[in-house]
């Protein structure tokens, strides 16, 4: 017997509905196996590039610390070749009319500030051709830039006994003087604490000595701060969080948040002068090309500091400066000793305390120096869609023990 033609039908449609369902799963199932896939390959392919990026950064600190074992060497070797060049320029009669002691001195260059650190640069100096390696796929690469340490303010040095401390204030009152920086100061914070600018600097020493009373600032240019009768966390007491001064030295740069008077904006505008990486006793570097931070240095060293002298008021001073300066270092990689600096400071009217002036300077009160120590390497590598930055401080001072005649000790190190 044979089913009715509409049982017939119906067992028809309930098989094919029973296929378009399966179909259906199936469908589901393979786009999802399909989006699983991708998306766990696109994973893969990130987790790949971060890893490139990665050692792409590293590779580039590696290669900024070698710049920097070879400009340990020449500064060791460019004291010879100074004093020729000196006898040479001598002999014809000083240099462009800038007095004799102008271009007498150690011959030296920066090489880290000569040459880039860069992947394809980098590939040309190999002899590999700037679309080969890396850089021929396209997306990948590297650069770093190398940041001078000592020609910044030390805050670390404002807590220490050497001589430095006096001149590392006078560096800061004079950074953050300007009258358009009232705002920073004339407002009190979220805590209630309102803080001059000697009050931050107070603050900054506070939070890096061994004691726990506050300090205040003295007439004794060699020993600036005296100490005070409060409690040196009153400014920290406050608020839901409450911490206490450090008392020991500056781990990092982003620790000066932790500092009464010192935020975001206080960071914004001076961040850039400010360091705390360098040895306590290290001298301040006058081969800086921050005008800035050359008319900060020219106050330092003028007689009495911190006063501004007629041809400092002038409004071309900072042009004549700059004028004279490139007589003296006709390239902007070259560097200059600290009598050339002041002789040409003298050759435009200031007058300078003796110390800086000398032929020989022994005197250990200078604190001013030529060369450096300790350095910032910020490195990025590329891969694909990927980034990664990693900021690095190397130093090459007594603090790097044996490795400070090899590639520095690093002291600081973050990847973001």
């Amino acid at each position: 017997m044979t089913a009715p033609p509409h049982r017939a039908r119906s067992e028809r449609g309930a098989a094919l509905l029973l296929v378009l369902m399966v179909v259906a799963v199936v469908t589901v199932m393979a786009t999802e196996l399909a989006y699983d896939t991708r998306v766990s390959l696109q994973i893969a392919a990130n987790a790949r590039d971060e890893l490139r990026a990665s050692y792409q950064a590293r590779g580039a600190v590696a290669i900024s610390r070698l710049v920097l074992h070879f400009q340990q060497r020449l500064d060791q070797a460019g004291g010879a070749a100074g004093q020729i060049m000196a006898g040479m320029q001598a002999a014809q009669g000083g240099a462009g009319g800038l007095p004799a002691g102008a271009s007498q001195g150690s011959l030296s260059f920066r090489l880290w500030d000569a040459i880039p650190v860069d992947d394809t640069v980098i590939a040309l100096l190999l002899g590999t051709g700037p679309t080969s390696g890396a850089r021929g796929k396209g997306d990948e690469g590297f650069n770093a830039t190398i940041e001078d340490e000592e020609r910044k303010v030390n805050v670390a040095q404002l807590a220490g006994l050497s001589t430095v401390a006096g001149p590392q204030l006078q560096r800061l009152l004079l950074a953050v003087r300007d009258p358009r920086y009232d705002v920073l100061f004339d407002r009190e914070d979220d805590l209630g604490n309102r803080l001059s600018r000697r009050d931050v600097a107070a603050a900054l020493r506070d939070w890096a000595d061994e004691d726990a009373t506050t300090s205040t600032l003295g007439l004794n240019p060699l020993a600036p701060f005296e100490k005070g009768f409060g409690d040196e966390n009153q400014y920290y007491d406050r608020g839901e969080d409450r911490y206490r001064a450090k008392n020991a030295r500056f781990d990092s740069l982003d620790e000066l948040f932790m500092v009464a008077g010192i935020g975001d904006a206080f960071m914004g505008a001076f961040g850039d002068q400010l360091t705390v990486y360098p040895d306590v006793n290290a001298t301040i570097n006058v081969n800086t090309t921050d005008p800035e931070q050359i008319l900060v240095n020219a106050l330092l060293m003028s007689s009495p500091p911190g006063v501004p002298q007629p041809p400092l008021l002038d409004p071309s001073f900072a042009q004549k400066l700059s004028m004279a300066l490139r007589l003296v270092r006709p390239l902007p990689f070259m560097t200059i000793t600290v009598q050339q600096f002041a002789t040409v400071l003298q050759a435009l009217g200031m007058k300078l305390q003796p110390i800086y002036v000398q032929a020989q300077n022994t005197d250990t009160r200078s604190p001013f120096g030529n060369t450096s120590n300790t350095f910032t390497i910020r490195a990025t590598g590329r891969a694909g869609g990927v980034e990664r930055t990693i900021d690095a401080v190397v130093t090459m001072d007594d603090r790097a023990g044996p490795l400070q005649s090899d590639l520095g000790r690093l002291i600081h190190w973050r990847e973001d």
